[in-house]
């Protein structure tokens, strides 16, 4: 937990301070954490918001090909349908065709009978008819035995005819048992064309149940069909209207884009600017930048560890804007970098209220007249003034220390060391860790000193720097 809070605190510091200089001057640009945290978000969630557009987009198509395929379906459901009510149309008109022509042969079987029977009776009363002309005709023409002549003649031709008649009478007996037995069987095949029938009007039946079945599955297929055909148009026009909202959507990521591109050039070349501004004031100190750097970053107090392996984002979308941060976000690092560093070095006065009594370098010793080099600078102030450490630290030396006297020395990382002597009270002690301007002592008079004053040296990796460098370089800075 500790450390994603110095990881967030790393990436949005509680104000992140721009150093702009133009015209001889150095301006700062204040963006506090909100408004970092909101640029991020509002980045974030535009490409958020486009990636949802899009899956909603790419899922508007996969349902409207669901429909189509549930409409294919109800089309192909109902062709089948309506092929297997032709199907059984076909057989009732083929049954009811068959049951037609077995009543019509069945009429004429009957009708024929009627006439045979007709036939048969006009056959017996022209035999009678022909006996009671040939009796008139023998009393009336012929003599009693031309009578019995012409009677017998009449009687054999009678008997002749009788013997002819009987033999129709039996083919006609035998036609007429040919045809009971025709007319059983067709009356056996007429009660089975009955049953045929009666099973054809339960088939019929069942089949217009099946039939309005059918009309009814057809009907809500036809329903369906329509409700889906109407989700159709919606989900076209939802998706229409959701395509118009993406064109929009990304028309304003389009101008969000093009205005981060301006704002995140400017962000960049205003961290080169500031740390331009920086180096140049650091230098004025005469110290190797670079190197104070790179002991900063080994030491993990100027940037946070990162690595893993190289993933190109080149064709990735919003890859060109990602490259423009990536690049200000380093410049801003750089930037952020040399405040760290500054915020190490001793860019402050230790007094006050001070003048200067002796500077840095080579000089004629007031006790011997002769030259010496001397390591640090004289500031003398008034009696007793508080001395305060010029940047944060830690005591490694407290005590007298031959010509120094009561002397303080502090450890401020990356190699640089301050020495305040000559202290004639001392408020610290060794290992103490000390805030920027906190009180180390007083001015005082002791150690090989002429008279009351402070001796303040800046040490960096042993070797002594100019205090007054540092002093100016950090007055440049403050009073900008």
């Amino acid at each position: 937990m500790g450390r994603m809070r110095r990881v967030l605190t790393r990436l949005y510091p509680e104000e992140r301070e721009l150093i702009v200089r133009s015209g001889g001057r150095v301006r700062y640009l204040r963006a506090r954490r909100p408004v970092q945290i909101a640029a991020t978000a509002l980045v974030a969630g535009t490409l958020l918001w486009s990636a949802y557009a899009t899956t909603r987009f790419l899922g508007h198509d996969a349902v409207v090909g669901q429909l189509d395929s549930v409409i294919e379906a109800l089309h192909a459901s109902n062709a089948e349908l309506s092929s297997d009510l032709a199907t059984v149309n076909d057989r009732f008109a083929i049954q009811r065709q068959s049951l037609t022509a077995t009543q019509q042969t069945t009429i004429d079987l009957i009708s024929s009978n009627r006439a045979l029977h007709g036939k048969l009776a006009e056959l017996e009363g022209r035999v009678a008819a022909q006996a009671r002309r040939a009796d008139a005709f023998a009393y009336a023409y012929l003599g009693e035995v031309e009578a019995r002549a012409a009677i017998a003649r009449a009687a054999g031709r009678t008997e002749h005819a009788n013997a002819d008649l009987e033999r129709r009478l039996v083919d006609r007996d035998n036609r007429l048992a040919d045809l009971s037995a025709e007319r059983d069987s067709l009356n056996a095949n007429v009660a089975s064309f009955r049953n045929e029938v009666r099973r054809l009007k339960e088939d019929v039946g069942t089949l217009d149940y099946a039939r309005a079945d059918l009309l009814a599955r057809l009907n809500a297929s036809e329903r369906r069909l329509r409700s889906a055909v109407e989700a159709k148009l919606e989900v076209d026009g939802a998706r229409a209207e959701l395509g118009a909202r993406v064109a929009e959507l990304s028309d304003r990521l389009e101008a969000l884009e093009a205005a981060q591109y301006d704002v995140v050039a400017r962000l960049g070349e205003q961290a080169d600017q500031s740390s331009e501004a920086l180096r140049r004031t650091l230098d004025l100190a005469g110290l190797d930048v670079e190197r104070l750097l790179d002991r900063l970053s080994r030491a993990g107090e100027g940037a946070s560890g990162i690595g893993g392996p190289f993933l190109s984002l080149d064709d990735a979308p919003g890859s060109e804007l990602a490259q423009k941060i990536a690049v200000a976000e380093r410049r801003i690092d750089d930037l952020a970098s040399l405040h760290e560093l500054m915020q190490r070095l001793p860019l402050s006065a230790p007094l006050d209220e001070y003048r200067l009594t002796s500077g840095y370098g080579r000089r004629v010793d007031p006790f011997t007249s002769d030259l010496a080099f001397h390591s640090g600078i004289d500031l003398a102030s008034r009696h007793r003034a508080a001395v305060h450490v010029t940047s944060p630290g830690t005591v490694t030396f407290v005590g007298w220390k031959g010509g120094f006297g009561k002397m303080v020395e502090v450890d401020h990382g990356l190699g640089v060391r301050t020495r305040y002597g000559h202290l004639s009270t001392i408020f610290v002690k060794r290992g103490q860790v000390l805030e920027f301007r906190e009180k180390v002592g007083l001015v005082g008079n002791t150690g090989r000193s002429s008279g009351e004053h402070l001796h303040y040296e800046v040490v960096i990796d042993g070797r002594p720097y100019d205090p007054a460098n540092f002093i100016k370089a950090g007055q440049y800075v403050f009073k900008n």
